[in-house]
């Protein structure tokens, strides 16, 4: 199985087993299974399913308790993008989910997005692939909780990437980005790979968004994106 640049590789027999887990957890509501009850939904042996828990969990694909003959099972964030790039490739081999919104409300930022936006190294990257030369600073969006699973597809795709590069001092990682537009401007998602933010969506564009749109923390707005431009 060929996995993204966020995750390193799982194989098929482990990727197997997680997505039974979280078929599990979606029917129950919660994961508490024994090593042969996965195992007969695997078509292996107890012996095989124990030993697939064990490397998901060394792996930081879930996290397991020991409750007796059975396993209270908590899927991780890794594991969980894991089965969203599973779901986007198979969405690219079949042409679909490629136009979609995601909502959210405007909020003030941590300054990460100014950081990167200062960097000339970036920003000539910014205006060569995706044609903006970024107003210094980004529009912060948190997007709404039922709106996680766009966000999940979204950072799963391959999107464009902003090559990070090397100073006297450090080094600056590189960013992954994806063209959208607000109210018909043109802007660009970007995905640092180091961020700190699970659920915010930082935009660049060439117009102060503030000023240009009139927005004010709150304020909620849809990005819209087309995965084949």
């Amino acid at each position: 199985m060929v996995l993204g640049r966020t995750e390193e590789n799982i194989g098929f027999s482990e990727y197997e087993a997680l997505k039974i887990l979280a078929t599990v957890r979606k029917n129950r509501g919660s994961i508490r299974i024994s090593s042969s009850e996965l195992g007969k939904m695997l078509s292996a042996s107890q012996q095989t399913a124990s030993r697939l828990i064990i490397m998901l969990e060394e792996r930081g694909f879930i996290k397991r308790e020991i409750a007796g003959k059975r396993q209270n099972i908590t899927l991780l964030d890794k594991g969980i993008s894991t089965l969203y790039e599973e779901m986007v490739q198979l969405s690219n081999l079949l042409g679909v989910i490629e136009k979609f919104s995601i909502e959210g409300t405007v909020k003030s930022g941590l300054g990460e997005g100014r950081y990167y936006v200062s960097k000339k190294p970036y920003v000539l990257q910014f205006s060569e692939k995706l044609n903006i030369i970024p107003y210094p600073g980004t529009l912060n969006i948190s997007i709404h909780p039922e709106e996680e699973p766009k966000l999940r597809m979204l950072r799963a795709n391959e999107g464009i990437l902003i090559d990070g590069f090397q100073s006297d001092d450090r080094t600056y990682g590189d960013v992954k980005a994806f063209k959208c537009h607000i109210n018909g401007l043109d802007c660009a998602a970007i995905f640092p790979y180091r961020s700190v933010y699970k659920d915010v969506i930082e935009i660049i564009s060439n117009e102060y968004l503030r000023e240009k749109l009139d927005l004010t923390d709150g304020d909620t707005l849809k990005i819209d994106f087309n995965l084949k431009n």
